[in-house]
């Protein structure tokens, strides 16, 4: 049986190496299996890289709004439920919201490094992008079902192949070979764009 994980399976090509010297026809065989693959995962990089921003932002605001309740202000109705604790003392209310800020914020950096790990295919940033998504898995039932399908594809044979040093040389060795995302990926994109838009709208329209 060959111990070469970068042959597909069922190729005619064993144990060949992918030194300087590889076939080009092979590298393209190995690209073409994993391309679907390879795309799934740099997909969910621009997904979580997205929510990494938002989430940065975020979780500024929510540090804000819990130093500005310590300093002594007032926070419009709009807002105190944003406010843990919101009535009680001012120096506790304001920590508690200042320590979610703090939480939110080093997960949004997290899930912000962990995207752009998937995107380059970085292997320094595989395990983080693990941690991220099992983490994710504890949002039931869309976060569970979404992150455990990323978990598959960071762990499963593909996946890591697509993060060796040896899928890097296959790649360098077919910049022709893209992945033709399909229309139905755009059209939910488009709509998840669509509901994004129509959240942070109904946030500054509700506030007035």
């Amino acid at each position: 049986m060959s111990d070469n994980p970068y042959a597909p399976s069922g190729s005619s090509y064993g144990d060949a190496s992918l030194d300087a010297n590889f076939d080009l026809s092979q590298a393209e065989l190995i690209r073409k299996s994993h391309l679907s693959h390879e795309a799934n995962i740099q997909g969910f990089g621009c997904l979580y890289t997205l929510g990494g921003i938002l989430g940065i932002l975020g979780a500024i605001f929510y540090i804000g709004i819990g130093i500005f309740v310590m300093a002594g202000g007032v926070v419009p109705k709009e807002l105190e439920s944003m406010v843990f604790g919101a009535g009680g003392d001012r120096l506790v209310s304001g920590g508690l919201t200042t320590l979610v800020g703090v939480v939110f914020l080093a997960i949004a950096v997290a899930q912000l490094f962990a995207g752009r790990s998937m995107q380059t295919l970085n292997p320094s940033g595989k395990i983080l992008a693990i941690v991220v998504a099992a983490i994710g898995m504890l949002q039931f039932p869309c976060g569970t079902l979404i992150s455990g399908y990323l978990l598959y594809l960071l762990v499963s044979a593909k996946g890591r192949t697509v993060y060796s040093s040896a899928y890097k040389e296959v790649m360098q060795a077919t910049p022709h070979i893209r992945y033709r995302t399909s229309i139905i990926v755009w059209i939910f994109l488009f709509i998840l764009i669509g509901v994004l838009l129509l959240g942070v709208l109904a946030a500054i329209f509700g506030a007035r």
